[in-house]
């Protein structure tokens, strides 16, 4: 299964990071770019499911976790920060996974087999504080 998905980062590096991991993961497709959490308010494709959502948490005017709250619940959010002290809150808007920056291509394709395979979200530890990761990969 192909899963649509969109990239929300207020950092041109990170933004072009993500689209390149995408661009070399066979199961995504990139449906959209938005460099501010207003913009892909107004510009996420309606024709289109976004079936995984990466969204940046701090970013000017509309942070990704107000975001979250705003996006379809069959939308699956997969926040990528700097900042570890969000990892929490990131509970409350049931997200599947919070990856902290620098993300390696390795930690982006395991969360995105685990999505692609339907599983949900299990904390089995992390590399670093604040980061968790989805167990339960199967593989093919």
């Amino acid at each position: 299964m192909i899963l649509n998905c969109a990239i929300v980062d207020d950092e041109p590096l990170a933004l072009e990071l993500l689209r390149s991991y995408v661009e070399k993961t066979s199961f995504l497709r990139l449906v959209g770019r938005y460099s501010s959490a207003v913009q892909a308010m107004t510009e996420i494709p309606l024709r289109e499911e976004v079936h995984v959502l990466f969204l940046d948490i701090q970013m000017p005017e509309l942070n990704g976790l107000e975001f979250s709250r705003m996006v379809s619940p069959e939308t699956r959010i997969i926040f990528t920060t700097a900042f570890g002290q969000y990892a929490l809150d990131s509970y409350k808007v049931n997200a599947l996974d919070y990856l902290l920056k620098p993300i390696s291509y390795v930690d982006f394709l395991q969360t995105d087999k685990d999505q692609q395979h339907g599983n949900a979200p299990e904390v089995v530890g992390g590399k670093q504080a604040g980061q968790h990761k989805i167990g339960n990969e199967q593989k093919q």
